[in-house]
């Protein structure tokens, strides 16, 4: 690693690391909230309806309620 980074002070490096994790973190929000659309998808529900939901509340607690929801006919 010492390589990749070589000739860059020290916040620099800091810096990049951080903005690594954040980026890692928004993109396993992302997976989640495309997670419960695809939850929606296959209970024949409304999906961005419930993807819209999971990205303003909690995708956690949108898998439990289309769960407890069930299908739609």
């Amino acid at each position: 690693m010492a390589g990749i980074f070589a000739g860059m002070s020290g916040l620099a490096v800091g810096m990049i690391c951080v903005l690594v994790v954040i980026l890692a973190l928004l993109v396993a929000y992302f997976i989640r909230i495309h997670i419960a659309y695809r939850m929606a998808v296959n209970r024949h529900r409304d999906p961005l309806g419930w993807a819209l939901l999971s990205f303003f509340v909690s995708p956690l607690l949108t898998w439990i309620i289309l769960l407890i929801a069930g299908d739609q006919k």
